[in-house]
């Protein structure tokens, strides 16, 4: 990336796509001589006022500068807004701004703000990887990793990160420091070999939640503390899964749940009969009060709610673990 822009609205709903495409930037800058490089996030208490004020003193000094503006939920906001066209109104030299945000809706793509980004600058959005490519995708992701695999393994690893491009490339980047240097590898040794490594991480813990084992999940659950896991990989694969219930549950309801929602959601024939074991148990207003839970889990992990004791968050996917099973958290 040799012709940088004064501006950048980078989009996509995949962590794994938006991290590579700021490490590939970052590396391009840095060779540029870009050595000031920040990261920001809107949250809670986050002043746009201050990115103006900075913005106006980065004129002043000849340094190049980066300043990365996350956007988790997308809505800048009406302050925001106006912050984001007032910047792009007197753009500091040397100086690129990139504002990260999930996957554009049209009334986004519509607001004024950034269609003012798109005159001074571009608009960046990476496209997810859909099931039916995944398996491609991740033979040239074990190519860029020196590692050689076959389809058949290609297409088991999609079925066993169920679309999720970071668990994939986890998957990979631990059979590449395993395997460094051996030639290919057989279809036989990448599954005995995720097989080990999935014994306790976040895949088996939300098929012990599907198949209501509580036992089973709370062991999993205290093997991940003891490993160092954090509560933020343990939310992401519970509420994904839980989300993904709600839709089939709702779809259940109506009376219009086939294949073809099955598909919809991502879910793939080797875990439809866990989600099944799911759904004969939970209600609607069971899967919709846990992701309650998670929404709660999720603040805390920000900071934009006070924890009630110490270890809240542990304590909280606990509770939530055990309801999901279908046991009371207080009788579990």
């Amino acid at each position: 990336m040799q012709n940088l822009s004064p501006v950048y609205l980078l989009s996509s709903d995949e962590p794994l796509l938006l991290r590579d495409w700021l490490d590939e930037t970052r590396q391009s800058m840095k060779q540029q001589g870009f050595e000031d490089i920040q990261t920001y996030s809107v949250d809670t208490g986050f002043d746009w006022n201050e990115l103006l004020y900075e913005s106006d003193a980065l004129s002043l000094f000849a340094d190049k500068k980066c300043r990365i503006i996350r956007i988790p939920n997308g809505k800048p906001g009406q302050q925001g807004a106006k912050a984001m066209q007032a910047l792009c109104e007197n753009l500091p030299p040397d100086t690129v701004f990139i504002f990260v945000l999930p996957r554009l809706d049209r009334s986004i793509k519509n607001s004024a703000w950034f269609k003012r980004v798109q005159q001074v600058g571009e608009s960046v959005e990476l496209q997810p990887v859909y099931l039916n490519r995944l398996p491609d995708w991740i033979l040239q992701r074990a190519s860029q990793k020196s590692l050689s695999i076959d389809a058949q393994s290609a297409a088991f690893l999609a079925e066993r990160t169920e679309g999720n491009l970071l668990a994939a490339d986890q998957e990979l980047e631990k059979l590449s420091i395993r395997f460094n240097g051996q030639g290919q590898l057989s279809f036989e040794v990448i599954e005995q070999s995720v097989a080990q490594s999935a014994r306790y991480n976040n895949f088996a813990l939300v098929d012990a939640c599907l198949a209501g084992k509580t036992r089973r999940a709370l062991r999993i659950l205290n093997s991940l503390a003891a490993e160092g896991y954090g509560t933020n990989s343990l939310l992401w694969a519970l509420q994904s899964t839980l989300e993904k219930l709600a839709g089939l549950k709702r779809a259940q309801m109506s009376g219009q749940l086939g294949q073809q929602q099955w598909q919809k959601l991502g879910i793939w024939s080797s875990s439809q009969g866990l989600y099944q074991r799911a759904l004969s148990r939970m209600g609607l207003d069971q899967i919709e009060r846990l992701l309650q839970s998670c929404a709660t889990l999720d603040r805390i992990g920000k900071g934009q709610q006070d924890a009630a004791c110490v270890d809240a968050d542990w304590l909280q996917i606990k509770s939530l673990i055990c309801e999901f099973c279908g046991i009371p958290a207080m009788q579990a």
